[in-house]
């Protein structure tokens, strides 16, 4: 059989709650309390003191400016309104599913796209 060997060493509780395996000045012997759940650690303290005098009093909220609200573009002129009509309904015929779509379709598409992009709508009443 194995035996357990338990080496019994004293610690010490030095200030500031420094433990040591050594007894040096100012330390005293530790013993245990058998309490579980219980920290020795001191939980900090919230006290509402004087305000600091770095920290600027409090005062009436600043005024936000309004946020701005977008201007709505120029009016297109019609040949590019008819334009981006024609890219609306060939982006449904190519990326929307619909059969029939030929390789002419595909390449307007193409096109058009590089004019208007992802995000680049005109003002097209």
């Amino acid at each position: 059989m194995i035996g357990t060997v338990v080496l019994a060493a004293t610690l010490w509780v030095c200030p500031g709650n420094v433990y040591s395996n050594e007894p040096k000045a100012g330390c005293k012997p530790f013993h245990e309390s058998n309490k579980e759940g219980f920290s020795t650690v001191p939980e900090p303290r919230f006290d509402a003191g004087p305000p600091d005098a770095n920290q600027p009093a409090p005062g009436p909220p600043e005024a936000q400016p309004a946020p701005s609200r977008p201007q709505p573009a120029p009016a297109a002129n019609a040949e590019l309104c008819t334009l981006y009509a024609e890219f609306l309904q060939l982006t449904m015929k190519v990326s929307g599913g619909q059969l029939g779509s030929t390789p002419e379709d595909v390449n307007r598409y193409e096109q058009l796209r590089n004019i208007f992009g992802m995000n680049n709508r005109p003002n097209c009443p």
